[in-house]
């Protein structure tokens, strides 16, 4: 299953001619921004992200060509090499400023709105996750993730100051109400079940890659990664990629 640009467009006139993207900002401004101090600690992962959220990404970065074609090489970099070693989020340029910080997931806006115990919470579940996931590589594919990717913990912010914190409940309710626009992609056959829960980075690498040849080719990256800290495999593939969405 591959992102193709034809159906990426259809997406996109079809979220225009229902004033999805208006929604989604909507919802989007119902967030206090707060006050970040800009350490980017919290930019260490490839967030889950909504298809609406991804093509209003999309269209923003082929809005401007050329951050696109600098951050692509990145991203799909960190796709190959997420599960085995620590990054930055791709999307950060080298000063450490978001080059989507307008359009940014719904999972980043809400960073620094949940409270000390709720933020436990979910840490346990991320964790809980990384431990399933391990188990399955370790089981179908003898890899081994290595324990600070699986253990790996973004720390509660206590700097990240905002007048008013979105509650839990209207937490779910902003989920809720994009996953309403999110179905109305799959009804139309836009998009198919697989993508459900798709990260980030992983929407942008399934434009270049069907996702059984990603999975294939990561599977081998991790190997070689993990046995000499580098990928030849890796270098080839990047040879080979023109980055034109």
């Amino acid at each position: 299953m591959k992102l193709l640009k034809k159906n990426i467009e259809k997406s996109i006139e079809h979220a225009n001619e229902n004033k999805f993207f208006s929604k989604l900002n909507k919802i989007y401004n119902g967030i206090d921004r707060g006050e970040c101090q800009g350490c980017t600690s919290c930019c260490m992962e490839s967030v889950d992200t909504f298809y609406i959220e991804f093509l209003n990404i999309y269209k923003y970065l082929k809005g401007n060509y050329d951050y696109y074609k600098q951050l692509m090489p990145r991203v799909v970099k960190y796709y190959f090499f997420e599960l085995v070693t620590k990054n930055k989020c791709p999307f950060l340029d080298r000063d450490g400023k978001c080059r989507i910080y307008e359009v940014r997931p719904l999972t980043c806006r809400l960073f620094g709105h949940l409270n000390k115990e709720e933020y436990e919470e979910n840490y346990k579940s991320v964790l809980k996750e990384n431990r399933r996931s391990n188990s399955y590589f370790k089981k179908n594919y003898e890899i081994n993730i290595p324990k600070e990717i699986v253990n790996y913990k973004i720390e509660y912010c206590n700097e990240f100051k905002v007048s008013r914190k979105v509650k839990r409940y209207d937490r779910q309710s902003m989920i809720d109400n994009i996953f309403i626009i999110e179905s109305s992609f799959f009804m139309n056959e836009l998009i198919s079940e697989e993508f459900l829960r798709t990260g980030l980075v992983s929407w942008f690498t399934y434009i270049y890659f069907d996702m059984e040849e990603a999975g294939s080719h990561r599977l081998k990256i991790m190997r070689e990664y993990l046995k000499g800290a580098k990928s030849p495999s890796l270098e080839n593939i990047m040879d080979r990629l023109v980055f034109e969405g």
